[in-house]
């Protein structure tokens, strides 16, 4: 999927990998929800896209919940949240509240529920990728991934 077999066994904790595989399949399942939305006109394109950006630079924020380090005794890349994460979850989990109050001022309905959803599909994204990047940067600092 994202890192050979061998290279994920090998040099990825299990937590690690099992998050990564789980961000990405949420992603997946969530972006053929918002297609459905997009097909069944509950949103527009240029609606549904500004959110995901939105959600996208919103997803990489967040995403600095988990911090991805190496782990010397173990020869593996783990991942656990430190005290900046604890307060981007905080802010995260806010911002999840208040989403209605922030944008149902210009949109109402079906309509603020798919850009709420899209906005959510692009942080999956987001966390998905900052993540995915975290663990090649460890890798290749280790010299183990090109």
């Amino acid at each position: 999927m994202v890192f050979s077999k061998t290279l994920s066994q090998q040099y990825l904790d299990k937590r690690a990998l099992f998050r990564l595989r789980l961000l990405f399949g949420i992603f997946i399942l969530m972006f053929l929800i918002l297609i459905h939305d997009l097909f069944d006109h509950k949103i527009g394109l240029l609606l549904a896209s500004s959110g995901l950006l939105i959600g996208i630079g919103l997803g990489f924020l967040a995403g600095r919940m988990i911090k991805v380090k190496w782990h010397e005794k173990r020869n593996k890349v783990i991942s656990e949240m430190d005290r900046l994460g604890v307060i981007i979850l905080i802010l995260y989990i806010l911002f999840e509240y208040y989403r209605n109050v922030i944008f149902g001022r210009w949109l109402g309905g079906v309509t603020l529920t798919a850009f709420g959803f899209s906005i959510l599909t692009g942080m999956m994204l987001g966390r998905f990728l900052n993540t995915k990047m975290d663990i090649e940067d460890v890798l290749k600092e280790k010299n183990v991934y090109k």
